[in-house]
């Protein structure tokens, strides 16, 4: 894993309060989004896929679904204990990992599908994808999944007090977009394509979701680390202010990016 990308909210450790606020708050992956995704990589269900960073399994149990042999991957141990405790048995391989060991366990090998999310900014691409060519089926396939600008990024009213206020209360106003953009998106290609996965396509869809005042502080709380997790109740209090009670209506574009060697 890689330090969090220049602009991010501080901290981004995946662990204790910040894990359960990720599986309560994070965006899920709406049907037709797996759906979707699901067409775009165009395998059969006796596939086997490994959904890499996987988190609380917001994208791995919905997948499970769809093809026989699922793994979900995720270097933290608070992540996948939430994960498989909110899988309503799923029949998922957790599995205690991060990229670097993709690149030399055995039971990785010969993986048919590998698809990244949320977590794709935070991985060493180059060598991850150079390895995966090298261990992957013959008919593999690499997805990056954007589902999705963090909150504090659009170019919505609330969003963008939302990021002043966040701005003020830390210091600095996050910028990063976490992967989510199209330059970033640009860049994995290019790193997919030198890693010999030279066919590539993306397909995009368009949803609506409506956030809580809760859903929304959650979500900031999930984008931080246990140490800097405002513990002031002024810090909400004040953010409603700020923002209001909601709803807050959001429209999501997912991006999907799916290499074939």
């Amino acid at each position: 894993m890689l330090a969090p990308p220049a602009g991010s909210l501080p901290g981004m450790e995946f662990s204790g309060a910040v894990a359960t606020a990720y599986a309560e708050h994070r965006r899920g992956y709406p049907p037709p989004v797996v759906d979707l995704l699901v067409d775009a990589i165009g395998l059969p269900r006796d596939a086997s896929v490994l959904d890499l960073g996987c988190g609380t399994g917001q994208l791995t149990v919905p997948l499970a679904g769809r093809y026989d042999r699922v793994i979900g991957a995720d270097p933290s141990p608070d992540m996948l204990a939430l994960a498989r405790s909110r899988s309503g048995g799923a029949p998922v391989a957790w599995l205690l990992a991060d990229d670097r060991d993709v690149t030399r366990l055995p039971q990785l090998a010969g993986l048919d599908a590998v698809t990244i999310a949320q977590a794709i900014h935070l991985l060493d691409r180059p060598p991850l994808f150079e390895s995966l060519a090298t261990r992957m089926a013959r008919r593999a396939r690499i997805a990056i999944v954007a589902n999705g600008n963090p909150l504090w990024l659009r170019d919505l009213p609330w969003s963008r007090t939302l990021n002043a206020y966040l701005g003020s209360w830390f210091g600095t106003a996050p910028r990063s977009a976490c992967g989510t953009d199209a330059e970033s998106r640009g860049r994995y290609q290019a790193e997919l394509a030198a890693a010999g996965f030279g066919t590539a396509t993306e397909v995009t869809l368009d949803y609506w979701e409506t956030h809580t005042f809760a859903g929304v502080v959650g979500n900031v709380r999930s984008a931080l680390s246990p140490g800097s997790l405002p513990t002031d109740p002024a810090f909400e209090a004040g953010l409603r202010d700020a923002l209001g009670p909601g709803p807050f209506e959001e429209d999501v574009r997912v991006a999907i990016l799916v290499a074939a060697r």
